[in-house]
């Protein structure tokens, strides 16, 4: 799956979660609203693992902004349990998520970020050979 992909999972996972929130991926605006998260890719590591698959390790920035630090805190923790309850994100195998302390912007709100480690596993692509059509058994 390509990182765009997980993106848009991991937005619409959050969306989920609170339906109210504004949403955005990769770029965070200078003056966010309230109440919105951004999800940002922030790391990549590819390794083989066999011969016929190979692991995709990423790393994505969750970044939350809300009025007061309580708020954000809370999101963030009902974010971290309901990840770590699924285990899963769509496709996306969850293997950490860690959360920053909330720090407060120059506009009055409080922003807080959390790390959210994954991994995929995607298959290699295989040489199709044509199949055998007809099998004769001769007995002597």
């Amino acid at each position: 799956m390509s990182v765009i992909t997980d993106m848009v999972a991991i937005e619409a996972y959050i969306k989920a979660l609170f339906p109210t929130a504004t949403t955005g991926k990769q770029d965070v605006p200078l003056q966010p609203p309230s109440n919105s998260f951004y999800v940002r890719m922030i790391d990549e590591d590819r390794e083989t693992e066999t011969r016929y698959h190979f692991r995709i390790d990423r790393a994505y920035q969750i970044v939350h902004v809300a009025n007061r630090p309580d708020t954000v805190l809370a999101n963030m923790d009902a974010l971290g349990s309901a990840v770590y309850q699924s285990e899963l994100i769509e496709h996306i195998r969850v293997n950490a998520f860690s959360v920053s302390q909330p720090a407060k912007t120059e506009n009055g709100l409080f922003v807080i970020i959390g790390v959210l480690d994954t991994s995929v596993r995607e298959a290699r692509n295989q040489t199709q050979y044509p199949k055998i059509n007809n099998v004769n058994v001769r007995r002597i």
